[in-house]
């Protein structure tokens, strides 16, 4: 089985396309952040992806994996381009599985309208809907016999402009942690997503106004796993950082189209056996280290 990992896409439609009682609170701030040239980085975004499905192709990706953030201001005509976008990549074999990331849920309209889910809501479907506490989450895909994907959900809107930070409902951590007890998970190779990153590169918390809040109550109830990955995005460099008390470790897919930070992680799983390679964009196209590192 083999399965590629990526995050933060960040497709961008023109400034134009914001109406005009859209630039007032937050999102002004995110469209001046845009016009300032934030924007730039991520102006090949559609390329790029394209690129990534022909990778996809080329390199038999069973599995696509994407812990967030399509859009730079969730609006509902962002999401309805990034869904287009990402569309290649969701006919894999064994499927799209998806979370939301901060700038998805930018506002609560987006929550309110349901933007996010009419747009991804095929990509965030349940094999154990018994776990559902919070809407659809925290959700799990049973693939196969020997992986499951769990998704939790870290994403809120934050009205505050400068606030950026996430924080995981105590509805899904303790669901989390009963899916984890579950007998149909025993001897699968566990990935959990969620867009924040529960620790740095440095192996350090995120900053309070950027990071995941109760990213310590997280991780102790990921100390079930056996085998396995957590997988995010949010922080926009692509690293594997190992977790104290913890056999899964965590990896960031930082943004697979941030302008000379493209990156993605690969699982190549059969059996009992996991390796993992580091992916990277190349000119016109992705590509992966071929020094393998073990799970």
């Amino acid at each position: 089985m083999r399965i590629l990992h990526f995050s933060d896409p960040h497709f961008d439609l023109s400034l134009r396309t914001l109406p005009f009682k859209k630039w007032f609170g937050k999102r002004a701030i995110g469209a001046l952040n845009l016009l300032a040239g934030r924007g730039r980085f991520f102006d090949e975004a559609e390329e790029k992806i394209a690129a990534l499905n022909n990778f996809k192709n080329e390199q038999g990706i069973d599995l696509v994996l994407c812990t967030g953030d399509y859009t730079a201001l969730g609006l509902d005509a962002e999401l309805r381009n990034a869904a287009e976008q990402i569309a290649p990549l969701t006919d894999a074999p064994h499927g799209f599985i998806t979370v939301p990331g901060n700038h998805d849920i930018y506002a609560k309209d987006v929550i309110k309208n349901h933007y996010f889910f009419d747009n991804f809501g095929a990509a965030m479907q349940t094999d154990m809907p018994e776990y559902c506490t919070d809407g659809i989450w925290p959700f799990v895909r049973l693939i196969g016999d020997k992986i499951a994907v769990i998704a939790v959900n870290s994403a809120k809107p934050n009205p505050v402009p400068w606030r950026s930070d996430g924080h995981i409902p105590g509805v899904q951590l303790q669901a989390l942690n009963r899916i984890l007890d579950d007998a149909r998970l025993s001897g699968r190779f566990i990935f959990v997503m969620t867009h924040y990153a529960s620790r740095l590169e440095n192996g350090q918390p995120d900053t309070r106004l950027h990071g995941l809040h109760n990213a310590d109550d997280f991780l102790a109830i990921c100390k079930k796993i056996s085998t396995g990955a957590l997988l995010c995005g949010h922080v926009h460099r692509c690293y594997r950082t190992p977790l104290d008390g913890l056999k899964a470790d965590l990896y960031c897919a930082g943004s697979a189209t941030k302008e000379h930070r493209e990156g993605f992680w690969l699982f190549d799983i059969e059996g009992s056996a996991c390796k993992i390679s580091q992916g990277f964009f190349d000119v016109e196209e992705y590509a992966y280290f071929v020094k393998e590192m073990n799970a």
